[in-house]
């Protein structure tokens, strides 16, 4: 009985220990979903409009072909004789009954072979484009998609640029580094101790959308009444660099004096 509570006690300090790195997990991921889902809908919204746009372009080809067969099979039912005229052309086309083909459709003579000989067919032509066909074939169900999945995407944009405050202060992740209640923690929950100035760059470098930022970005933000805050930009650069290294898998790179970007090593 002594050996139960003793394994239940390590196992509630295990759960406590491990507590923090599973939220703190649990909120880099909730972050993550929430920059990439609305381009993930969207892309399935646009291949959604792609493939229903197809699916209609090519049902209209078919009963484009379908129509112009069997105005076809009516002429050669009235004039068996394998001659094209005027009154044949004009007699096909009445047949029809896609008004759009009215005025392109003709009837071509082939030369096809069958069981070795040369033979001449009658064979219904449409002469109709793309756009033709694109205009004929019904594009709503595309179209909406189309406009559903713009909707979406300007929506969702809107959305998490409003809320990126909030999911900042919720908890941001990059590279072992968690930024949560204004607080740096690594990912197994230890928190990692700055002075003022170095957390205020180290959340500069986390909330930057590329991690990357000016020398006069940092000066303005940092030092806005120095005329001259280089040199001790450098101190504080030197000084951040191995506290980062030491905590998670990041490293502070310069970029030929004019920039400085905080990236994975």
């Amino acid at each position: 009985m002594f050996t139960n509570q003793y394994l239940g006690l390590q196992n509630m300090r295990l759960v406590l220990l491990l507590r923090p790195f599973y939220v703190l997990k649990s909120v880099y991921y909730n972050v993550k979903i929430m920059k990439t889902l609305p381009y993930i809908v969207f892309c399935f919204l646009m291949l959604c409009a792609l493939s229903s746009s197809i699916n209609s372009y090519r049902r209209t080809e078919y009963m484009i072909a379908q129509d112009v067969n069997q105005a076809l099979e009516q002429v050669l039912a009235k004039m068996p004789d394998n001659v094209v005229t005027t009154d044949t052309i004009r007699c096909y086309r009445n047949c029809l009954t896609i008004a759009e083909l009215k005025d392109t459709a003709g009837i071509a003579m082939r030369t096809v072979r069958r069981d070795g000989r040369l033979e001449t067919k009658l064979v219904a032509e449409a002469n109709c484009g793309f756009a033709t066909t694109f205009m004929l074939s019904d594009q709503k169900a595309s179209g909406s998609l189309l406009m559903v999945g713009m909707l979406w995407l300007l929506g969702s944009l809107w959305y998490v640029k409003r809320k990126k405050p909030e999911l900042i202060a919720q908890g941001l992740s990059y590279g072992g580094i968690v930024l949560n209640n204004d607080m740096f923690m690594t990912q197994s929950g230890e928190q990692i101790h700055l002075t003022p100035m170095q957390h205020s760059l180290l959340e500069m470098f986390m909330t930057a959308d590329t991690h990357t930022l000016s020398k006069q970005e940092i000066c303005d933000r940092l030092w806005p009444k120095k005329p001259d805050a280089n040199d001790t930009l450098y101190t504080l650069i030197r000084r951040i660099k191995p506290i980062i290294e030491a905590h998670s898998t990041l490293k502070i790179e310069a970029d030929r004096g004019k920039s400085y970007s905080l990236k994975i090593k």
